[in-house]
C-alpha cells in the first residue's frame, strides 16, 4: 500500500489534478470528539485513480480545489457509515460532499445485515484482517506516528475494492439511487436544527414531568443547547440531561439549593449556576395556561400497538414487493417517528420540523399509496 502524506500546497495541487477527472473517490476522515459539541477534524484521506493521499487540515493549505472535487456531481464519493464524516464536512468545510455512496447502508439494502463495521466488511469481502488498534488514538497530535498514518491510509485503500464489489450487486438490484438518496437524507438531518422551543421534547424522561416542570425544562433545554453551540462544548459538559430533569422538578431558588439537587456536579454549578437559576425563574414566570401540556409516550396511547402492528405489516408487504429488507425501509424507530408525527405534533410544530423518514425521498415514493392516510 503506497500513499502520500501531503505537506505543501504544491503537493496538494498536484494530487488534486491527478484525481480531478475521476469517476469515483474513496473518502474518509479522522477526527476527535473530546469535550466539544462539534468534531475536530484531524486528517482527510482520499483515494482515487491509484493515488492515495493523507491531507492534514491543520496545515495552512488552500483546500478550495479539493472541495471542488468533493462537490463535483459527476464524481461519486464513497464512504463507509458517513454520518459523522458528514458532520465533519458541514462544520469544517461548510458543505457535504455529494453524491455519496455509503457502503454500510448499501450492504443493508442488499440484506447483508445492519451496521456492518468497516473491518468486518473488509474481512468478509477481501479476506483481509485490519488492525483497528489506532482507531481511538489522539489524531490531533503532531507528528502522527507511522502506525497512525498506515491505519488511516488503509481505511480508503480497502474501501475502494469493497465498493466495487458492492456497487456491482446494488446496480444489478436497481437500487443505486436509493443508496445515494439515503446519504442525502442523513446530511439533511445532520444539518437540521430543532427549534429552541421544541428541544425539550427529546429529553429522556420528560414525560414524567408536570406542566410547570416542563415550562422550566423547556427553558433549560434551549439554553443548554445554545450555550453548547456558543462555547463548542458537549451538551453533557454544560448540564447533564438527567440533572436537567431533576432541576426542572425541584426548581431551586439559590446556588446552594442548586448544589443540593441530587446528581448535580460542582462543575455544573460553578460554570453555569446563575444561568440555570435564570432559566428556572423564566419557567416559573409563565402563566399556568401557557405551560406545556403533560407529555404522553406512544405506549400511553390506547391505539398505539394496533397502529404500529398495522404499519409494520404494510411496510413488510411494500418491502417484499420492492426486494428491500423491511427493516431498511422502516425500522421500529422510523415507524414510531411517523406515528409521533401524526399523533403528537401540532400543525405548527410540524411546519418547523423535518418530515419523518417515511415521508422523505426515497421511502415516500414506495409507501405513499399504502400510507397516504399518515401523510398529514
Amino acid at each position: 500500500m503506497q500513499y502520500q502524506v501531503i505537506q505543501s500546497q504544491n503537493e496538494l495541487n498536484k494530487f488534486v489534478d491527478s484525481i480531478s477527472n475521476a469517476q469515483v473517490v474513496a473518502l474518509d476522515t479522522e477526527f476527535m470528539r473530546r469535550r466539544t459539541l462539534y468534531p475536530e477534524v484531524a486528517l482527510i484521506q482520499v483515494f482515487s485513480q491509484n493515488h492515495l493521499a493523507l491531507i492534514d487540515p491543520l496545515l495552512e493549505l488552500d483546500l478550495g480545489a479539493l472541495w471542488e472535487v468533493f462537490k463535483n456531481p459527476n464524481i461519486l464519493k464513497v464512504l463507509h457509515s458517513p454520518s459523522e464524516d458528514i458532520e465533519v464536512f458541514q462544520k469544517f468545510a461548510g458543505f457535504v460532499p455529494s453524491p455519496i455512496f455509503d457502503t454500510q447502508f448499501a450492504l443493508q439494502v442488499l440484506g447483508k445485515g445492519n451496521c456492518v463495521g468497516f473491518a468486518n466488511m473488509v474481512n468478509t469481502i477481501l479476506e483481509v484482517e485490519i488492525d483497528k488498534s489506532e482507531s481511538r488514538t489522539n489524531w490531533l497530535q503532531r507528528p502522527l506516528t507511522q502506525k497512525q498514518l498506515d491505519y488511516a491510509a488503509s481505511d480508503v485503500f480497502y474501501l475502494m475494492p469493497c465498493f466495487e464489489f458492492i456497487y456491482k450487486q446494488v446496480s444489478e438490484s436497481g437500487l443505486i439511487d436509493v443508496v445515494i438518496a439515503e446519504s442525502e437524507l442523513v446530511a439533511k438531518k445532520r444539518a437540521f436544527m430543532v427549534p429552541d422551543d421544541q428541544v425539550y421534547l427529546d429529553v429522556k424522561n420528560a414525560w414524567q414531568l408536570k406542566p410547570r416542570d416542563l415550562a422550566v425544562l423547556k427553558e433549560l433545554a434551549a439554553w443548554r443547547r445554545n450555550k453548547a453551540e456558543r462555547k463548542n462544548l458537549a451538551l453533557s459538559f454544560v448540564l447533564k440531561e438527567h440533572n436537567m430533569v431533576e432541576v426542572a422538578k425541584r426548581r431551586p431558588t439559590s446556588l446552594n439549593g442548586l448544589r443540593n439537587v441530587p446528581g448535580i456536579e460542582a462543575m455544573e454549578v460553578n460554570r453555569s449556576g446563575k444561568e440555570i437559576l435564570a432559566c428556572i425563574e423564566r419557567g416559573k414566570s409563565i402563566s399556568e395556561p401557557q405551560c406545556p401540556q403533560k407529555l404522553l409516550r406512544l405506549i400511553d396511547y390506547p391505539n398505539y400497538k394496533k397502529a404500529a402492528k398495522e404499519l409494520s405489516t404494510k411496510i413488510k408487504h411494500i418491502a417484499q414487493n420492492n426486494a428491500i429488507p423491511a427493516d431498511v425501509l422502516a425500522s421500529k424507530k422510523q415507524i414510531n417517528q411517523l406515528i409521533s408525527w401524526n399523533w403528537k405534533k401540532t400543525a405548527e410544530e410540524r411546519a418547523c420540523l423535518l418530515k419523518p423518514d417515511l415521508l422523505q425521498p426515497w421511502r415516500y415514493e414506495l409507501v405513499k399509496e399504502e400510507l397516504k392516510d399518515w401523510n398529514v
